[in-house]
């Protein structure tokens, strides 16, 4: 998870909001902002399609991103949908569209480094912007993940004895990790965490809400996915140790 994501669910609420196509050149720098692939030219093509077929606008938007499109605020995701559901019912009402002219490419703005929260705790607006910011400097998030490795091999070590098969391993080093990641950019110095550190017992609710959320939310991904979904009886074992690793990590800092 990362960045501010739209359900693409949420679409049919959104049949009924202000539709406006504001041209190429917005829905395009909107398009590439969210992930998408797809240039205007395209997505008017398959709207065209779609019309004579009669499928609803939301069924061919929703192909346009191959996860959940990703926005750096409510106003962006309101706007790129807005533009979307304007060329949409603008072809459909046999408006014109000019797709001779090529859409020029637009180059996805970096994100921004977030500002640290220092002694508060991490909102989901940091974790968003971590997110975001990690996907786009991998050089950055590498630096965090060789910290990680070099100062948390006690936890590791723990974490690889704690019973869990190789894919419940893999998933609780990663969103530990990535826990590990967020603090230190956030500006919390994580100590080495042994053993003794870590709490017989802890639970996502003591956790800072953000965190406890994106865990959450990640075991849930885990869980869900149509490939290799995790045992249900599993992720609870991660969610265990995982939820102790990052009590004990929050507390060092």
């Amino acid at each position: 998870m990362s960045r501010t994501e739209e359900p693409i669910d949420d679409l049919s609420r959104r049949e009924s909001a202000f539709r406006s196509f504001e041209g190429q050149e917005v829905l395009q720098k909107l398009l590439t902002q969210s992930g998408s692939l797809a240039d205007v030219d395209d997505v008017a093509e398959a709207f065209k399609k779609a019309v004579t077929q009669n499928v609803p606008a939301p069924v061919v938007i929703q192909a346009l991103w191959e996860d959940e499109p990703r926005f750096n605020s409510p106003d962006e995701a309101a706007q790129l949908f807005s533009n979307l559901l304007g060329l949409y019912e603008l072809i459909a009402g046999g408006g014109t569209v000019d797709l001779t002219a090529k859409t020029a490419k637009v180059k996805r703005e970096k994100a921004q480094k977030p500002e640290p929260f220092g002694k508060e705790e991490p909102t989901d607006d940091f974790i968003e912007a971590a997110w975001r910011y990690f996907d786009d400097f991998p050089k950055e998030r590498q630096r965090f993940e060789h910290a990680f490795e070099n100062r948390q091999d006690p936890l590791v070590s723990w974490l690889d004895a704690s019973g869990l098969d190789d894919a419940g391993f893999a998933l609780a080093r990663h969103l530990v990790g990535e826990v590990f990641a967020m603090l230190e950019l956030g500006g919390r110095e994580v100590d080495t965490i042994h053993e003794e550190a870590l709490p017989k017992k802890a639970s996502l609710e003591a956790l800072p809400r953000a965190l406890s959320e994106w865990i959450e939310e990640s075991l849930f991904e885990a869980t869900s996915d149509e490939a290799h979904p995790l045992p249900e009886k599993q992720a609870e074992q991660v969610l265990d140790v995982v939820a102790r690793a990052v009590m004990a990590m929050w507390k060092s800092t």
